[in-house]
Protein backbone atom coordinates (compact mmCIF):
# COMPACT_ATOMS: atom_id res chain seq x y z
CA UNK A 1 0.00 0.00 0.00
CA UNK A 2 1.86 3.14 -1.14
CA UNK A 3 2.08 6.08 1.50
CA UNK A 4 0.11 8.65 0.72
CA UNK A 5 0.65 11.42 3.59
CA UNK A 6 3.75 12.18 5.41
CA UNK A 7 4.72 14.07 8.91
CA UNK A 8 6.06 17.53 8.46
CA UNK A 9 8.07 18.96 11.56
CA UNK A 10 8.45 22.50 11.95
CA UNK A 11 11.50 24.07 14.06
CA UNK A 12 12.80 27.78 14.55
CA UNK A 13 14.85 28.83 12.32
CA UNK A 14 16.83 30.75 15.39
CA UNK A 15 16.61 28.43 18.32
CA UNK A 16 15.84 25.43 16.62
CA UNK A 17 12.72 24.48 19.12
CA UNK A 18 9.86 22.18 17.53
CA UNK A 19 6.95 24.51 16.47
CA UNK A 20 4.47 21.51 15.06
CA UNK A 21 4.10 18.31 13.68
CA UNK A 22 1.45 18.02 11.10
CA UNK A 23 0.76 15.44 8.47
CA UNK A 24 0.22 16.54 5.32
CA UNK A 25 -0.80 14.90 1.87
CA UNK A 26 2.41 14.01 -0.39
CA UNK A 27 1.37 16.12 -2.77
CA UNK A 28 0.30 19.34 -0.88
CA UNK A 29 4.26 18.48 1.02
CA UNK A 30 6.11 22.42 0.86
CA UNK A 31 9.22 21.87 2.66
CA UNK A 32 10.09 25.39 1.88
CA UNK A 33 8.49 28.43 3.27
CA UNK A 34 9.01 32.31 4.15
CA UNK A 35 6.34 32.25 6.54
CA UNK A 36 6.92 33.05 9.75
CA UNK A 37 5.63 31.36 13.26
CA UNK A 38 5.41 31.70 16.25
CA UNK A 39 8.30 30.13 18.63
CA UNK A 40 7.31 28.68 21.95
CA UNK A 41 10.98 29.69 23.08
CA UNK A 42 11.62 32.87 21.51
CA UNK A 43 8.37 34.24 22.25
CA UNK A 44 8.34 35.84 18.75
CA UNK A 45 7.36 35.45 15.14
CA UNK A 46 10.46 33.78 13.41
CA UNK A 47 11.25 31.68 10.21
CA UNK A 48 10.70 28.16 10.03
CA UNK A 49 13.07 25.01 8.89
CA UNK A 50 10.60 22.09 7.66
CA UNK A 51 11.50 18.30 7.52
CA UNK A 52 9.83 14.91 7.44
CA UNK A 53 9.36 13.77 10.44
CA UNK A 54 11.95 11.09 11.45
CA UNK A 55 14.42 11.74 8.93
CA UNK A 56 17.21 13.10 11.43
CA UNK A 57 17.03 9.77 13.30
CA UNK A 58 16.92 7.54 10.32
CA UNK A 59 19.76 9.25 9.20
CA UNK A 60 21.80 8.06 12.42
CA UNK A 61 20.38 4.45 12.39
CA UNK A 62 21.72 4.35 9.35
CA UNK A 63 24.74 5.56 9.86
CA UNK A 64 25.34 3.32 12.95
CA UNK A 65 25.07 0.42 10.79
CA UNK A 66 27.74 1.26 8.30
CA UNK A 67 30.85 -0.74 9.45
CA UNK A 68 33.52 0.93 11.69
CA UNK A 69 36.83 2.25 10.26
CA UNK A 70 40.08 0.42 11.25
CA UNK A 71 43.57 2.06 10.80
CA UNK A 72 45.37 1.25 7.59
CA UNK A 73 47.97 -1.12 7.58
CA UNK A 74 51.23 -1.28 5.52
CA UNK A 75 51.28 -4.33 2.16
CA UNK A 76 54.04 -6.81 3.73
CA UNK A 77 57.55 -6.25 3.31
CA UNK A 78 57.02 -2.60 3.34
CA UNK A 79 56.93 -1.57 6.95
CA UNK A 80 59.25 1.30 6.34
CA UNK A 81 56.70 3.59 4.44
CA UNK A 82 58.08 3.05 0.49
Amino acid sequence: MPITEVNITSFCAECGAEIETVTVKKDNMMLFTDDQAWCPECQVDRPQVRDVAGRLESIESEQGSYPKAVPAEPFPGQADGR
